[in-house]
């Protein structure tokens, strides 16, 4: 296996605002947790992320698929 040519190192961990955190399920809670965050407030305020997602919490496929989720969720709204 050659070499790599260069790295990338995020800096992620020691971000201020997250600090390198991801969602879990707190002691007390269940899954049900990450639908209730995921549910739309009226029409026009939504919700996407990882901690939206139930089956893929703390992921970034979770993050993804809930923003296509959200997506499908406006388009219908608007026809």
């Amino acid at each position: 296996m050659p070499k790599p040519k260069k790295g990338l190192v995020t800096s992620w961990g020691t971000d201020p605002f997250t600090l390198g955190a991801y969602s879990a399920v707190a002691v007390g809670g269940s899954p049900q947790d990450f639908d209730t965050l995921a549910e739309p407030v009226g029409d026009r305020l939504f919700f996407a992320g990882e901690a939206t997602s139930r089956n893929y919490a703390g992921t970034v496929h979770g993050a993804y698929l809930s923003g296509l989720r959200e997506a499908k969720r406006i388009q219908k709204l608007i026809g």
